[in-house]
């Protein structure tokens, strides 16, 4: 069985670019017009979760765990 789920990726070339604040108002508006969110990141941030529970009310999943290859790491 195949679900599709409509999702969004926000990137940008550096830090600094307003990633995070367009995530949370993305995030804010559809929150507000009823829709059903989860947010996830990627990366060692810890503060864009802070601010992903302040917007949803729920927490935000980091992806990295979930891409990691223990096949091709080196050194765990």
């Amino acid at each position: 069985m195949t679900v599709s789920l409509p999702r969004v990726l926000l990137a940008a070339p550096s830090s600094g670019a307003g990633k995070t604040t367009v995530a949370c108002a993305i995030l804010r508006a559809l929150h507000r017009r009823g829709r059903k969110l989860s947010a996830f990141k990627c990366g060692p941030d810890y503060i864009d979760p802070m601010f992903h529970r302040e917007v949803l009310g729920i927490p935000s999943y980091n992806l990295d765990l979930f891409y990691w290859d223990k096949e091709r790491s080196v050194g765990y």
